[in-house]
């Protein structure tokens, strides 16, 4: 694993937050700046430029006494002044992965036609119900329960 990425334990750690609060603050992050990197797995990776500058804005929230997303959006806008980005740059599909999210698509679509398809039989079926219903007599009403009394 990249040394400058960190996982979300590692990452909670060097803020000094909870895990919980790390989650919270990520989809901050990921509002406000670029989404997050990801593992095979789909958890969250942390640059460590991301950290810095978190950690700088929750300091400038703390010290002003503004909201955390304005400060991580003038952190933001300081950064585009003379800076790089914290994110790398995001990479691209390879063409084995592109091949396979395309046959995984066709492979849904299939699918979807099949329950379509069968969506529109029930349906068919229900609407015949629904008339064959209307052709049945209508149930005699019945005698109240006290009527057992009056013989």
């Amino acid at each position: 694993m990249d040394p400058t990425l960190y996982e979300p334990k590692e990452a909670a750690r060097v803020l000094g937050v909870s895990p919980a609060t790390l989650r919270r603050l990520a989809v901050l992050v990921e509002e406000v700046l670029h989404p997050l990197p990801r593992d095979a797995g789909g958890g969250r990776l942390w640059p460590e430029g991301v950290l810095g500058l978190l950690a700088e804005a929750r300091r400038q929230a703390k010290e002003e006494g503004i909201p955390l997303r304005e400060a991580l959006l003038r952190a933001k806008e300081a950064l585009g002044e003379g800076g790089a980005s914290p994110l790398p740059p995001s990479v691209p599909l390879q063409t084995s992965t592109q091949e396979e999210a395309l046959a995984l698509l066709r492979a849904l679509l299939e699918r979807l036609e099949r329950v379509e398809g069968e969506l529109s039989a029930l349906r068919a079926e229900n609407a015949a119900l629904r008339e064959s219903l209307k052709a049945l007599e209508a149930p005699r009403p019945r005698r109240p329960w006290w009527a057992f009394w009056r013989r």
